[in-house]
């Protein structure tokens, strides 16, 4: 259950995110899962169903040498999961300040790449 008091402290430790970042930054919810992007980059956020936060960070599509399609390289946080903790929370949004920020290895991990479907 979400009250008002876990709201206002989520709010809180955000604040790095908006004063950092400020208009640039969107934020999409969708059931238990949210997206904050900044500047082409992702930060895919969900709740697990034992209760903690998984993150995906996915890079700004670029073409992909090989294939010669559009590709976004994926990256984990070195420290999975994040406990649904104010503590958990400060460290995932030190992860997503340092992601937006072009901060990769050794904080994160490469994950995985996909890529994009072209249009037509």
């Amino acid at each position: 259950m979400v009250t008002s008091e876990s709201v206002r402290w989520f709010a809180d430790l955000a604040s790095p995110l908006f004063s950092k970042f400020g208009d640039g930054l969107t934020l999409c919810r969708e059931g238990k899962r949210v997206e904050w992007s900044y500047d082409g980059r992702s930060a895919v956020v969900e709740l697990t169903p034992q209760g903690t936060l998984e993150a995906l960070f996915i890079e700004r599509p670029t073409i992909d040498a090989v294939t010669s399609q559009e590709a976004a390289a994926v990256y984990r946080s070195q420290q999975l999961p994040y406990a649904l903790t104010p503590a958990g929370c400060t460290r995932m949004v030190d992860d997503m300040v340092d992601f937006f920020s072009g901060v990769r290895e050794p904080r994160f991990v490469f994950a995985t790449a996909y890529t994009l479907p072209t249009a037509g």
